[in-house]
């Protein structure tokens, strides 16, 4: 993948919207481009320490699974939360909290994603003020919008 395309995948994605291109820059140069096959877990439900992703290409679930690794969940079966796709986000939960990740991710088709290591994401919102509003208010946003997804989707449910 050529660094200008990766450059203008990166501006379109939800959580670097408003930055200047030298931001978007700075973004590519603390990170790596990452493929998964169909059915690759990219992140398993009470992981620590995973990175951050962004999804260029493919798509993926975000699912509670029936089973973590060999052990029960306690689950029926497996509960898809959502699916994602080029520009969205995983992760971002415990990038900010620094806890277990809440969900699995799974790539439910091969995946390109672009993954930036949680201390290399902290160096890249300390570097500068607007960079790190920028992107904590975008994060905020992507995950009101999730929530009023949900919200809607229960209201259908139990309405």
């Amino acid at each position: 993948m050529l660094e200008a395309d990766l450059t203008t995948i990166l501006k379109g994605a939800k959580i670097f919207k408003g930055l200047s291109d030298d931001q978007i820059a700075m973004v590519s140069d603390s990170g790596k481009v990452v493929t998964f096959d169909i059915n690759d877990t990219i992140i398993n439900e009470g992981q620590t320490g995973h990175p951050f992703f962004i999804v260029i290409k493919g798509q993926v679930e975000v699912v509670l699974p029936k089973e973590i690794g060999v052990q029960s969940a306690g689950r029926a079966t497996r509960i898809k939360l959502s699916q994602l796709e080029a520009g969205d986000c995983i992760g971002e939960y415990s990038l900010i909290d620094k806890e277990p990740a809440s969900a699995s991710v799974v790539a439910i088709e091969p995946c390109v994603l672009f993954e930036i290591a949680g201390q290399n994401f902290e160096k890249i919102v300390d570097a500068q003020d607007f960079l790190a509003k920028t992107v904590y208010k975008n994060i905020l946003l992507i995950m009101i919008k999730r929530a009023r997804d949900n919200n809607r989707e229960l209201d259908i449910c139990y309405h």
